[in-house]
């Protein structure tokens, strides 16, 4: 790893905005959090709190470590600031998952075997095809949080995925933003032309969609397919909304 000029970090005007916003945002605190609400009486939806809150708990320390490893490995300076503040934030939700778990059914669900292929798929792919594929993730799981939100709505962890999404949208504008110079580069749009859509769809595999979908609309009441299709088209609107191109099969 080298260590790069600082008059890299303001080179690119927008990028060094992103920074600056994710550097003087205003810190939550898991404490006030636990504090704001009421914990469910119900047995059952206690345990089905207690089940997502520990996923999330594994969840984050995945993008925890995905944003480290590709802070380290970067020569883009504002990107590498970026996702190190990122990496503090990802730490800080696992912990409040962690305190959250704890706090409504004990020590969290051992399920870290679940999100071991995220942690191997991700480690298979080059920096670009990470970059997306961790964009890719942390889009679509603030996406779940609106409905999680939605579903805890009341309870302390439902204010806790309010706020754990508000910092995974500094992190989406990160990873769009990088993705959106990158590909400008010459080395960076042959590699997009030849494989992007290879790791975007790995991205997706990743995610878990389909049982991602089914699980949110048991919990709310609708349908899979209509969860489903409401998850790509926000994802697919981020894309575009950055000036990120991507042949996307139909359904995927």
């Amino acid at each position: 790893m080298s260590l790069l000029r600082p008059d890299d970090l303001d080179a690119d005007e927008v990028a060094y905005r992103i920074f600056q916003v994710t550097r003087d945002r205003t810190p939550w605190r898991i404490d006030d959090v636990l504090r704001e609400g009421r914990f469910s009486d119900d047995p059952v939806r206690a345990e089905r709190a207690w089940r997502v809150a520990s996923r999330g708990y594994y969840a984050e320390q995945a993008g925890l470590v995905a944003a480290a490893t590709l802070a380290a490995e970067t020569e883009d300076a504002p990107l590498r600031f970026s996702l190190a503040l990122a990496t503090a934030d990802e730490a800080r939700h696992a912990d409040a998952f962690y305190r959250y778990a704890k706090a409504v059914g004990g020590e969290p669900e051992p399920c870290r075997e679940v999100l071991q292929p995220l942690d191997d798929g991700l480690a298979a792919l080059p920096y670009l095809g990470r970059a997306l594929v961790h964009t890719l993730l942390e889009g679509l799981a603030a996406d779940e949080f609106i409905l999680l939100g939605e579903v805890f709505a009341g309870d302390p962890l439902g204010r806790l995925y309010h706020h754990v999404r508000r910092d995974e949208i500094r992190h989406i504008a990160i990873g769009l933003n990088f993705l959106a110079r990158e590909t400008r580069t010459p080395r960076g749009r042959q590699e997009w032309a030849e494989h992007a859509r290879e790791w975007h769809d790995t991205g997706i595999g990743l995610t878990g969609l389909d049982e991602v979908a089914v699980a949110l609309a048991t919990h709310t009441g609708r349908d899979p397919a209509v969860v489903r299709a409401w998850f790509l088209r926000r994802h697919r609107a981020r894309l575009a909304a950055a000036g990120i191109h991507i042949e996307i099969e139909e359904g995927r």
